[in-house]
């Protein structure tokens, strides 16, 4: 037989298969992923009244193909990975113990499990050793953050609030909920977006004719929540992200900017262009001074006071009272809107400690990869959103919805692509 009639005989080789296999979910995953980061902001697009949303439902596909295909990666936070472990170690063993001693284990469960799904799984699912998937995941919220807001500042003013359809995309009382059906949520969730903004236009990875009208609807959409508590976190984000980037021109254009803003309100602007609501849940407080006229702040205030004196009563230390269990003693039969106070009630103080380690360790873990020679604009998204996120805990209970830690998530990976180097990638690649 000739040499040239051997390489017309076909063969097959065992790896094939395999490899375009392996080639294919690759392809897969990612495809599922981006609908899962998508669908992240719609809680309310859920499969019953278990708190398992079409987005939970993305999440565990790619992460069933990333086990099958070996492609998990072990140290999505490298070094700090097995502390943000034991963090969440300290947590579970807080609440389940509270909740055993305290014949609700099966509460215990839950609850536990929607914050190991929140804060273990989707760590492991959305921080990749691919520079280019962190901008590309973080860009996809940012849109589907910017498509919400778009459709609920339309709907505000040109539908406006539907009788009878439940908690709409606006309120009764003339507040804008969103997609989300919550103001305060709408506003919380701008607020935590709005350093990945920040950073791809520091970066150049966005223009500022697009930047300017997108902040520009973050912050009308803030407004027409008219929340206290979201127009300071969204304040917040801006002072802290823009401190931690100042330089000398960056002052210049601010002081030009604001001296612009300035003048253009003092000319042509009213508070009667403001909405009815937000003059008088948030210009009423702010012009008087008087922080009860700030909503809902004296029901919560009562809460607060309420889970102080439980502590005391109960002598709360390591140990808690159990999950949910607070909601079931209060006297207004919910859990205070305070996240600090409900897991020390809860889960003592082991459950809080836990807590609390997860952002000290983002923020330490930010300070590292700036000295590695990271990018100090996504070191300051990271930092800008752990500080906003602990500011909103403030004003909220258990915080394991998705939304409150993908922002995260997506900001410690900016973080880690630009230490591998995916500043030098192209500034098209997202």
């Amino acid at each position: 037989m000739s040499e040239n009639s051997k390489t017309t005989i076909p063969y097959f080789r065992f790896d094939s298969p395999p490899r375009t296999l392996h080639v294919h979910l690759s392809a897969i995953e990612r495809a599922v992923l981006y609908v899962g980061v998508f669908l992240a902001p719609y809680a309310t697009l859920r499969f019953s009244d278990l708190f398992f949303t079409f987005s939970d439902f993305f999440f565990c596909l790619s992460l069933f193909i990333l086990v099958i295909t070996g492609r998990v990666w072990s140290k999505p936070l490298g070094e700090a990975t097995p502390l943000w472990l034991i963090a969440f170690t300290l947590l579970f063993v807080g609440l389940m113990i509270g909740s055993l001693f305290h014949n609700s284990p099966e509460r215990g469960l839950v609850v536990t499990a929607q914050y190991l799904f929140a804060y273990i799984f989707l760590m492991f699912i959305l921080i990749r050793d691919e520079p280019k998937e962190a901008y590309r995941l973080a860009a996809i919220f940012l849109v589907s953050i910017i498509l919400i807001d778009i459709h609920g500042i339309l709907t505000f003013y040109f539908i406006g609030y539907v009788p009878g359809e439940g908690r709409g995309v606006v309120t009764g009382g003339r507040r804008l909920a969103t997609l989300l059906r919550n103001p305060n949520l709408a506003a919380a969730m701008n607020a935590l977006t709005l350093p990945i903004l920040l950073f791809f236009w520091s970066t150049g990875r966005i223009k500022s004719y697009v930047a300017l009208p997108v902040l520009t609807l973050f912050i009308a959409t803030v407004i027409l929540t008219s929340s206290n508590s979201g127009l300071l976190v969204t304040s917040m984000c801006l002072f802290v992200f823009t401190a931690l980037i100042l330089t000398p021109k960056l002052l210049l254009r601010l002081a030009l900017g604001m001296g612009i803003l300035f003048a253009i309100v003092g000319g042509f602007g009213s508070k009667d262009l403001l909405p009815k609501t937000f003059q008088t849940r948030v210009l009423g407080a702010l012009s008087s001074g008087d922080i009860s006229e700030a909503g809902t702040f004296l029901s919560r205030a009562a809460l607060i006071e309420e889970a102080l004196q439980m502590i005391s009563d109960e002598q709360i230390s390591l140990v808690g009272i159990g999950a949910d269990q607070f909601r079931e003693r209060s006297v207004q039969a919910v859990p205070v809107h305070n996240l600090y106070l409900l897991l020390w009630i809860e889960g003592g103080l082991l459950a809080l400690l836990g807590w609390l380690m997860f952002s000290a360790i983002g923020v330490l873990r930010g300070f590292t990869l700036s000295r590695a020679g990271g990018d100090k604009r996504a070191f300051a998204a990271m930092v800008t959103t752990i500080v906003v996120f602990l500011t909103i805990a403030l004003f909220n209970p258990h915080m394991y919805a998705r939304y409150w830690t993908i922002p995260i998530f997506l900001c410690c990976a900016l973080a880690l692509a630009q230490v591998r180097g995916a500043g030098k990638l192209e500034r098209g690649d997202i």
